[in-house]
């Protein structure tokens, strides 16, 4: 757990298992919001994929004792953005989602390879810099 020392000023007062459990449940409704804005057809769905990516970022500032920041980023983005968005889109005709109605495009295949390799290629990577740095001994440089 040494390679996560950005995480230690993240996470001030929580116990180890509360907060990699956090970590993990955030991180992974972040992770399955972007790929719902991305990857749903419907633009509703999309809007309320942005919504819970909103909740989640301002989530993230709650274990930093960030509250006010929180509650900013809640009543701004998800308050007022993401609300703004879906009134736009329930603006637009929403038969025409429906007609040419495929579950899978050829777009959405190609950009969940793009982010499924860039993410592998980023985690092995920086596992294996970590790696060598504490193999090396080698200091953090920005403190």
């Amino acid at each position: 757990m040494k390679h996560f020392y950005f995480l230690s000023l993240f996470l001030m007062d929580l116990p180890g298992p509360i907060h990699d459990f956090l970590l993990v449940f955030l991180g992974s409704g972040l992770i399955l919001g972007g790929l719902g804005v991305v990857l749903l057809t419907n633009p509703i769905y999309s809007a309320f994929s942005l919504g819970l990516v909103f909740v989640c970022i301002s989530l993230f500032y709650i274990p930093s004792n960030s509250h006010f920041v929180a509650a900013a980023q809640l009543l701004i983005y998800v308050g007022a953005i993401n609300v703004l968005i879906i009134f736009a889109v329930m603006f637009m005709n929403g038969s025409e989602y429906y007609k040419d109605f495929n579950l899978w495009t050829v777009g959405d295949g190609v950009t969940s390879v793009v982010c499924t390799s860039i993410f592998c290629f980023t985690n092995y990577y920086y596992s294996r810099y970590v790696m060598v740095r504490e193999l090396f001994g080698l200091q953090d440089q920005t403190k």
